[in-house]
């Protein structure tokens, strides 16, 4: 094929079609492109079409005379059009090396591109939000259940302060009484402050709003606040163990941050001022996993499939919600939390978070 049938072949190509030498300046340009931007020949390339030089030089130089196409998106300051640039070695019959550039309009495309982006986040805000509602009716149809339970619960501590009221209703001239009155109604109210917020925390209970969180600050963290409550670590001892390649995980920290100091805060009762609390963080194939162990006395075998149940708590003393709010927080992530014990050796609370388990903010399967 001889030179001018090829130049016929370039000028009938729709898509724009220059050659530029080694000296930066435009060898050719076909019909398609002369007549959306002019004749061009002999002009420098990046003068032309208002290119950073920069750019001609990495085309010129930072691309070898065998390398296979480089493309380049490049917008047109002249009439604000997208085109894809590809860029190619053409090498002459003398042996000459230049540059072949084909520019192709994507302009629609990206429009429709950003389009389809914006209709993206749309229908994932919509689906979160459907999401969240769904989420919020499910906790409202789980209020009618543990209600009763509820009842249950605040009536003893109700009980138990009316009496120490009417007690000193009759016997208010005896001080030691009076003491002793005082601090079971302290007792008391503190308890039902406690059983309230618990509960509240339950039924409030939200989606998790997911950050890049450092898995091995925040368990430092935790370890921190329990250590703080010196009364209840007593002589026992909080260890931190974080494998090398856990970094930064998806969660919502402070949630994550509740469900920690929950399980760490049992633990500490159960060990009653000795023994050791662990808290473990590694990676599996396909998960992160958290551990919360402890060497205390166990859970009894019969036990341990109703912890997570509202309002099951085998303390006398104990709201039942804790590790209820922990399982519907773990779950809310996409994971799964589960307990073994094995009394007076170990007793294990494990989380098992999937990677990357949302993607735009939808649950995946």
């Amino acid at each position: 094929m001889d030179a001018e049938s090829l130049m016929n072949i370039l000028d009938s190509m729709e898509d724009r079609i220059y050659v530029v030498g080694r000296d930066y300046r435009i060898r050719f340009l076909n019909a398609s492109l002369r007549r959306e931007m002019g004749d061009g020949r002999g002009v420098l390339c990046y003068e032309f079409f208002g290119h950073d030089p920069a750019q001609c030089q990495e085309c010129q130089h930072g691309m070898s005379s065998f390398e296979p196409e480089r493309r380049r998106e490049w917008t047109s300051p002249a009439n604000g059009r997208v085109y894809e640039v590809s860029v190619s070695p053409l090498h002459g019959p003398d042996g000459s090396i230049s540059r072949l550039h084909i520019m192709r309009d994507i302009t629609e495309r990206k429009a429709l591109e950003r389009k389809l982006q914006e209709q993206s986040r749309s229908l994932a805000d919509t689906v979160r939000r459907q999401a969240q509602e769904l989420f919020r009716k499910e906790r409202l149809s789980l209020l009618g259940e543990i209600a009763a339970g509820l009842a249950h619960e605040l009536r003893t501590p109700l009980g138990a302060i009316l009496t120490g009221i009417k007690l000193l209703e009759r016997e208010p001239t005896d001080p030691d009484r009076k003491v002793m009155l005082f601090e079971l109604m302290k007792k008391e109210t503190t308890r039902l402050e406690r059983k309230l917020s618990e509960f509240l925390e339950y039924a409030r209970g939200r989606l998790p709003e997911r950050r890049p969180t450092p898995v091995g600050a925040l368990l430092e963290e935790v370890r921190a606040v329990l250590e703080a409550d010196a009364d209840r670590v007593g002589a026992a001892r909080i260890q931190v163990r974080v494998a090398d390649d856990v970094g930064e995980f998806p969660l919502d920290r402070d949630q994550f941050k509740q469900v920690l100091l929950n399980l760490g805060q049992n633990a500490l009762q159960a060990l009653k001022g000795s023994g050791t609390l662990e808290l473990e963080a590694r990676r599996t194939a396909h998960h992160l996993e958290i551990l919360v162990r402890d060497d205390g006395p166990g859970i009894a075998s019969q036990h341990l499939g109703d912890l997570f149940k509202p309002f099951f708590s085998t303390r006398p003393e104990g709201t039942g919600l804790g590790l209820a709010v922990c399982k519907d927080i773990v779950e809310a992530h996409g994971g799964r939390i589960s307990v073994s014990s094995l009394p007076q050796v170990q007793t294990t609370f494990r989380i098992l978070l999937p990677d990357e388990p949302f993607q735009n903010g939808i649950l995946r399967p």
